[in-house]
């Protein structure tokens, strides 16, 4: 074999492991996607470093040393006016007039700084089509869970897959109760999509999870456990989403969740084989009511956490507060004081009782309910006060805290 032909061989071979190694390395790598605004300052940088190459090639001296113009326009190529830019014709840039119009407008308080951290959180939650695309929605589910601290478990593993405080990977075996830290950035999950790799249990409990980060979790057939207690933002709307999507879910942790109110439980009653749901620590309205309509509606679910006992005392004293003649109670279930006058004051019932609150959840507006004096007799007026357990009372001075009624107002009021 003559040498051409060995070389022009081995030249071939070369090209081919080239061609290999650069195909494997980019599974392991994102695709970069561009948008609009990116190709825009690329273009912008590009242009920007061909007129720097102009100017230093006017002048140049062998030595390398070179003269830029006393014009700059005089080297650069020249442009139409329809075609001339800002920068062109030596106006400021639209960015920096919408930032100096802008400048009066800021808040630097600690409730506008604030605001903005949770719109930027909001925006953080936001799915991501490309790592759907490259992962599947189980990987895609794990790595966006994972990475904000919450832990999941693969179907036929015993592994729990999260995170500490360090931003490093912890495989959690319960089985025998070890720790193993794994010093990786992809939190010891796969970077493409692997067939059979299924999630079967979530644990996002303390994580700031909301309605919009639901998005990340679709299509999540093997998904049975879900666990988000104490999560602060999980409202009504997060349910309903759950109830929609997550059709083959069993166990549904709830605890702690204070946002959920007794209309958005039955958001879940699409979840046929839901089994267990724990709703400890929750002080919503006509809690037990809703459980029980719930588990009348799904045959085999059981509600774990609920005071049925307190939720009676709460329905008895209702009733009797309903057997009183100057009380009348409207088709939403609203319970009102009818005086001598015809005017009708609230003392129990559905309607929100904090309508404004701020960023912390503080109310702005205490209450929005009538606070006259009502034409009744001092007797009447205790008579109903106490039937009521003190309501009346507490809506017409207001509350101490501007919360609704609960134990803790009940106890202000009566000192």
């Amino acid at each position: 074999m003559s040498s051409k032909t060995s070389h022009s061989l081995l030249l071939i071979g070369s090209n081919a492991v080239l061609r290999v190694q650069k195909r494997t390395s980019f599974i392991h790598k994102w695709s970069h996607f561009q948008r609009w605004q990116e190709l825009e300052k690329a273009r912008v940088r590009e242009e920007h470093v061909r007129d720097i190459a102009l100017q230093r090639n006017f002048i140049k001296t062998p030595t390398g040393m070179y003269l830029t113009p006393e014009r700059p326009e005089d080297v650069l190529p020249k442009k139409d006016p329809a075609d001339m830019t800002r920068k062109d014709t030596g106006a400021l840039p639209i960015d920096l007039l919408t930032a100096h119009t802008q400048m009066r407008y800021l808040d630097h308080s600690f409730d506008n700084i604030r605001r903005y951290r949770r719109y930027r959180h909001f925006q953080h939650l936001q799915m991501i089509p490309e790592r759907l695309l490259f992962l599947g929605p189980d990987l895609a589910a794990a790595h966006f869970l994972v990475h904000r601290g919450a832990s999941v478990k693969f179907l036929d593993d015993d592994a729990w897959y999260k995170k500490d405080k360090s931003g490093v990977s912890i495989v959690a075996n319960l089985v025998s109760m070890k720790r193993i830290s794994i010093l990786v950035k992809n939190y010891k999950l796969p970077g493409r999509k692997v067939p059979g790799l299924y999630i079967e249990a979530i644990d996002a409990s303390g994580t700031e999870l909301m309605f919009e980060g639901l998005e990340n979790l679709q299509n999540l057939k093997h998904l049975r456990m879900l666990r988000l207690a104490d999560c602060p933002y999980v409202d009504d709307w997060t349910l309903g989403r759950i109830g929609g999507m997550m059709e083959n879910l069993e166990m549904l942790d709830l605890s702690g969740c204070h946002r959920i109110s007794a209309k958005g439980l039955m958001g879940l009653k699409m979840l046929k084989s839901l089994k267990y749901l724990r709703l400890e620590g929750i002080e919503a309205k006509n809690l037990g009511k809703a459980a029980l309509l719930l588990e009348d509606t799904i045959p085999s679910l059981k509600v774990l956490g609920v005071d049925y006992e307190h939720e009676l005392e709460v329905l008895e004293a209702d009733f009797r507060l309903l057997q009183n003649p100057s009380v009348i109670e409207d088709a939403k279930g609203n319970m009102f004081a009818e005086d001598d006058n015809g005017r009708l004051f609230y003392i129990g019932g559905n309607v929100n009782e904090r309508p404004v609150v701020d960023d912390n959840d503080k109310p702005i507006v205490t209450s929005t309910i009538r606070r006259e004096i009502p034409a009744m007799s001092d007797r009447e007026f205790d008579e109903i006060d106490q039937l009521s357990g003190g309501k009346l009372r507490h809506l017409l001075v207001g509350s101490p805290s501007g919360y609704e009624w609960n134990s803790q107002v009940r106890s202000y009021t009566e000192l």
